[in-house]
C-alpha cells in the first residue's frame, strides 16, 4: 500500500500555483494560471508545535508555521514539504488571506506570475520582528509581532485575519 503521506502529504497547494525561488525570501509560491478572488490557494497542515517549543522548531526548520492559538502552531513536517509546497511569504500588500485557521484564499484576482503573499499580521503574535523586503509602496519597513493590533491593518484586512486573531480583536 502506498504511503498516505507520500500520496497526499500534510499540505495542499492549488494546482494553478507552484513553489519556486522568491525575491522576497527563500522559496515562495507563484501563480501559473489566473486565480480568482475567494478561490482556495493553499491548505496548511503538518505537526502541532507548542509555543514553548516554537523557537527550537524554527531554529531547525526556518521561520514557518501558522499560529492557531495562544499556545499552538501548525507547522510543516519536513524541508521537502517546504520545497514542494513553498512558503507563503510576507508582504505589506497581501493578495491572500485566511478563510479558516488553515485555509488561504485569494483576496482578489491574481494574475499568472504573481507571488502569493500574506501579511504576517493576519495570524502571528510569536515571532521575532524583522526588516521587510516586500518592496511594495505600502511597505512598513519593520514587521513586528504586534502588527496585528494596528488599527489601520485591522480596518483594511480584518476579514482575512486568522480566526485565532479575529477572536482576540472582536
Amino acid at each position: 500500500m502506498q504511503d498516505l503521506h507520500e500520496r497526499w502529504g500534510h499540505r495542499w497547494l492549488n494546482p494553478k500555483a507552484e513553489s519556486r525561488p522568491s525575491g522576497i525570501e527563500g522559496t515562495g509560491v507563484f501563480t501559473k494560471e489566473k486565480i480568482l478572488k475567494d478561490e482556495p490557494v493553499g491548505v496548511l497542515g503538518g505537526v502541532i508545535v507548542h509555543r514553548k517549543d516554537i523557537r527550537e522548531y524554527r531554529g531547525l526548520m526556518t521561520q514557518v508555521g501558522i499560529q492557531i492559538d495562544d499556545d499552538f502552531f501548525v507547522a510543516p513536517t519536513t524541508r521537502e514539504e517546504l520545497e514542494k509546497y513553498g512558503v507563503f511569504n510576507h508582504s505589506c500588500e497581501p493578495n491572500i488571506g485566511f478563510s479558516s485557521s488553515t485555509v488561504f484564499i485569494a483576496m482578489r484576482d491574481i494574475e499568472p506570475g504573481e507571488e502569493l503573499v500574506f501579511d504576517y499580521a493576519f495570524c502571528e503574535t510569536a515571532y521575532d520582528g524583522f526588516d521587510c523586503r516586500c518592496g511594495t509602496k505600502a511597505c512598513r519597513k519593520r514587521i513586528s509581532p504586534d502588527d496585528w493590533q494596528r488599527k489601520d491593518i485591522q480596518e483594511k484586512y480584518l476579514k482575512y485575519f486568522s480566526p485565532y486573531l479575529r477572536k482576540k480583536i472582536l
